[in-house]
């Protein structure tokens, strides 16, 4: 397996190198890139055009049944990387103390390369699947998917059609000292908006009682004082439950998770943890504050924008009825995303949880394999919309810390990590070629 290893690894160093920064996109350099690595397997791949240099790629393994296809689904873009921000540069794809550093290397270019090579390894092997296995790369997840995989279910009515998708969500992780794999089954919801005020402008010696940056810094202040409730969805349950059963001490005993929400210690423990608490509640963060450009002069005009993220069992027309009620008269609160796609979570008493969970025992030992939610948007809510069986997991081993890297400065996957992963999602492969 070494030379598989090691041809991954440089795989993903020469992917990393090529720019596809969302936005603009660009994404079509990489898209070839992925052509010519299934090319030179004697893999046939298709691309498809969206808009100019915004491409997408599927390849196909034909199966012994036909319909209801299995999905590996990534995106080959990547969020915008500053430079000045990192150690090394963003699109170098280095190698340095055992990690390969690079925007994307964990969102999500390294579980593409690990994809793409288990899918030519099945090819190799002259496995025939039970249906079809569809290898399918797109562009534009990072802005919303409509170059990207609302393209291609348009284009590829068996898209429509498919039976399992597997993408990102999900990895292994330890949580209160416990090893476990989160499969994502289901995702937050988008409610991103922003908050505008017109006022009096003038100089800043001689305010009026008609500041447009007052109202809005006001209306900021409600909105982010207020405390959403806690809420124990059937996924967050069934993955706390895996997590916490029978812990005792740091102020509270668990018994389940809907009595130990009760306790206000359990309250304040996961309410001080971002990622319980995002699990747990919606979520409601200022990001971007906009008003005047000279230090003496009062603008007329301001601006604040808000990234909500909502419980999958949220109504988002009654999330802005309370966002609106807590903003007030003086502003106006613009929506910008959300309200367009309320998928319902994927079931976990599935056979492809079952196969996952398999999967995870002869790589892991018996380690529990629990149902999750992950926090931002995936393209996975697509084909959730549609009913289609879709779980976000990716096999290997991430410390928190690495996590955190995503979207942010020297993102990178170690070579173990890469290794694992490889070895995990052509394992995972295999399984899904053989379910009916």
């Amino acid at each position: 397996m070494m030379k598989e290893y090691d041809y991954a690894i440089e795989l993903l160093r020469q992917f990393l190198r090529i720019d596809t920064s969302n936005p603009p996109g660009d994404e079509e350099e990489a898209i070839l890139f992925l052509e010519g690595v299934l090319k030179e397997a004697g893999i046939h791949s298709e691309i498809y055009l969206a808009a100019p240099k915004r491409a997408n790629l599927l390849a196909r393994i034909k199966g012994k049944k036909e319909g209801k296809p299995v999905v590996l689904l990534s995106h080959v873009d990547v969020v915008v990387a500053h430079e000045e921000e990192w150690d090394v540069d963003p699109f170098g794809g280095e190698i340095k103390d055992g990690f390969i550093y690079g925007r994307g290397a964990i969102d999500m270019k390294g579980q593409t390369i690990c994809q793409l090579c288990a899918f030519i390894n099945l090819k190799k092997e002259g496995i025939t699947p039970e249906r079809d296995i569809i290898f399918l790369a797109t562009c534009d997840e990072e802005v919303g998917g409509k170059n990207g995989v609302a393209y291609m279910l348009n284009e590829v009515p068996a898209l429509r059609d498919a039976s399992f998708v597997i993408s990102e969500g999900g990895f292994f992780v330890e949580d209160e000292g416990v090893l476990n794999a989160q499969v994502s089954v289901a995702e937050k919801k988008l409610a991103q908006f922003y908050i505008k005020a017109s006022g009096t402008g003038g100089h800043g010696s001689a305010p009026s009682k008609n500041i447009a940056s007052e109202k809005v810094i006001r209306a900021a202040h409600s909105i982010i004082s207020y405390e959403w409730p806690f809420k124990a969805t059937s996924v967050v349950n069934a993955y706390m439950n895996g997590i916490f059963k029978g812990m005792k001490g740091k102020g509270f005993t668990f018994t389940n998770l809907k009595e130990t929400l009760k306790k206000e210690g359990f309250r304040q423990y996961v309410g001080n943890n971002p990622m319980y608490n995002a699990l747990l509640r919606n979520t409601v963060t200022p990001t971007i504050l906009k008003g005047g450009e000279k230090v003496n002069v009062i603008p007329t005009e301001a601006h604040i924008y808000f990234d909500a993220r909502l419980l999958p069992t949220e109504n988002y027309d009654s999330f802005m009825r309370t966002i609106r009620r807590l903003a007030g008269k003086e502003v106006e609160v613009v929506p910008i995303s959300g309200g367009s796609s309320e998928p319902a979570p994927s079931g976990y008493n599935t056979r492809y949880f079952k196969g996952i969970s398999q999967v995870v025992r002869g790589i892991q030992g018996p380690i529990p394999v629990l149902p999750f939610i992950t926090r931002g948007a995936t393209d996975l809510r697509y084909f959730r919309e549609l009913g289609v069986t879709a779980y976000g997991f990716f096999p290997i081993t991430l410390p928190k810390d690495e996590y955190l890297r995503m979207h942010g400065a020297n993102e990178r996957i170690s070579i173990d990590n890469l290794r694992e992963g490889l070895e995990g999602t052509t394992e995972l492969v295999k399984l899904l070629s053989t379910l009916v």
